[in-house]
């Protein structure tokens, strides 16, 4: 049978695990309004008794009572995951809604001096002067109602650019000062807690730090979090802890190892797109010069469309603000080039533009290249009789935001074209063909066909739709994403409520331990001082 001071061992070890169970609860409660903190419980297990009897035999014998064996926290993996990916798919739709509603800010159609309205006056000044076509009074204004559609043009393109800088700086700033400083960050927090975990310590708070980093860098970009276990001694293992992002085909590219990391670097290349890769091999914590040769992927990019399996960063607010940097839309060659893709951003709204403006500059260049009524080419050069140019003339494109009126139109008003009839310079019917031009349908490199107008209009109205689908993505991914949290605080987060009823049920364990005590220690004073004193 049990010894009798066996009991007060049960005893005292029901008191411990208790008083464990309430020190934890306090320390719960007190941290209720910590940010990141997990709820933490006691581990208790149960201990038994054993015989080394080598018969089977009938003496009952209870157990030795509970034991804590360390604090542990209260986490859901899987809810863990489910949060983190859409903290990502969050995070792009917001960084996309947010960039193109600072490009639909700088193209401002509200006023009716924009690009519209100038248009509108261009043509109304084309009308007078179809009535008088000599007037040099008329072709001087209408001279000045296309350099003012030229200088919305020009207005446009140049606030476009400084979206774009804004956007790159942006990216900059992400990279450098967010996310590089992140995955720094969990490398040390990893190095930390392998060794607590070395001298037996349970690090939690540490763990929580950790936790807070790995769902910030969630929103960045599309992680994958790895855990497996690395035996010390036989009765040690701890943690090795790796965080990746992948690619279409499912190939890994480590950002963290333990206590080896990477760091991104984000740079534009000579056609002007943002480019993301990794900057030099791996760095150690702990040592400088030490790397991993396993992340050592120096200079590999990270948002190379070209290659197999596709870009690596697809989700968060790298692959936001990458989509709407380097997005061309349809103007996106059919085998996608290194960093370029087809998602409709800043890319594809700026060559929208040039092609508007390249339009508009072909068909009012080519009307002013007239013929007279015998078929004689008066100028046999469409260049020697330009209305726009570029601001180079003679070299590149005309875009958005280097058209011009030509020097020849600057110098003198009277250079525009009035008729094809040199006989009598009083007609207007060219005049005429300039203002049927501006309700005439051209097609367009991007597939549109229709006026002017319509192209604007359409131009517009695209930008607005895919501002209002991405708000509206954002919304319902933001939804999604708050009810993960809520789901993972309902059993990582801290209760008041439920804390106080495990406080009184802990506290009524503790109790009935030291009533058990207490009758162990009667039953002893009994058997110790009243026994065989009979006759006494």
């Amino acid at each position: 049978m049990s010894t009798t001071f066996l009991s007060y061992y049960v005893a005292n070890r029901a008191m411990e695990t208790s008083q464990v169970s309430i020190n934890t609860t306090g320390n719960n409660i007190s941290n209720i309004n910590t940010d990141g903190y997990t709820r933490q419980r006691a581990d208790i297990v149960s201990l038994y008794s054993s015989s080394n009897s080598r018969y089977a035999n009938s003496i009952v014998r209870a157990g030795l009572g509970a034991k804590a064996t360390g604090i542990s926290q209260v986490r859901d993996p899987y809810l863990d995951t489910r949060y983190r990916l859409q903290n990502g798919e969050a995070n792009r739709y917001a960084s996309i809604a947010e960039s193109l509603t600072s490009l639909e800010d700088v193209i401002d159609e509200a006023s009716t001096e924009a690009l519209q309205g100038q248009l509108t006056n261009f043509l109304s000044d084309l009308e007078s002067l179809e009535q008088s076509p000599t007037s040099a009074d008329i072709q001087t204004v209408v001279r000045s109602s296309a350099g003012k559609v030229v200088t919305m043009l020009n207005t446009f393109a140049n606030d476009i650019d400084g979206v774009l800088t804004e956007q790159i700086e942006e990216m900059d700033n992400t990279i450098n000062n967010d996310v590089n400083v992140i995955l720094q960050n969990i490398a040390q927090l990893n190095q930390q807690i392998r060794e607590e975990l070395v001298y037996g310590n349970s690090p939690n708070e540490l763990y929580d730090s950790r936790n807070l980093l790995v769902d910030e860098l969630s929103g960045y970009a599309n992680i994958k979090v790895s855990t497996s276990a690395q035996v010390v001694t036989d009765d040690l293992s701890i943690e090795n802890y790796v965080i990746s992002i992948q690619d279409g085909d499912g190939n890994d590219i480590q950002l963290v190892n333990n206590e080896y990391y990477n760091q991104l670097k984000g740079q534009t290349d000579a056609d002007g797109l943002y480019q993301i890769s990794i900057d030099g091999n791996s760095k150690s914590i702990s040592d400088p010069t030490a790397t991993n040769t396993a992340m050592n992927n120096a200079g590999l990019l990270l948002n190379d469309y070209d290659a197999a399996g596709g870009s690596y960063i697809t989700q968060g607010t790298l692959s936001g603000l990458l989509d709407f940097v380097n997005g061309a839309g349809s103007y996106a060659s059919a085998t996608v080039t290194t960093g370029d893709n087809d998602f409709a951003g800043i890319q594809y709204y700026i060559q929208a533009l040039n092609d508007f403006a390249q339009q508009f500059a072909d068909v009012y260049n080519k009307l002013n290249d007239v013929v007279d009524t015998d078929g004689d080419a008066i100028n046999t050069n469409p260049d020697t009789a330009p209305l726009f140019t570029s601001d180079t003339p003679g070299t590149g494109d005309i875009t958005a935001k280097n058209i011009q009126i030509s020097q020849q139109w600057q110098s003198d008003p009277s250079f525009i074209n009035t008729t094809t009839n040199t006989i009598n310079a009083g007609q207007a019917d060219n005049v005429t063909q300039m203002i049927e031009a501006m309700d005439k349908d051209f097609t367009y490199p991007n597939g549109f066909t229709g006026n002017f107008h319509e192209y604007m209009n359409a131009y517009l109205g695209e930008l607005s739709n895919d501002v209002e689908m991405n708000n509206n993505f954002s919304k319902t991914s933001g939804t999604v994403l708050d009810t993960l949290f809520t789901s993972r605080e309902s059993i990582s987060g801290v209760s008041l409520n439920e804390e106080g009823t495990y406080l009184m049920a802990y506290q009524k364990c503790y109790n009935a331990a030291v009533r058990f005590f207490t009758v162990i220690d009667e039953n002893v004073d009994r058997i110790i001082n009243s026994m065989g004193r009979a006759g006494l």
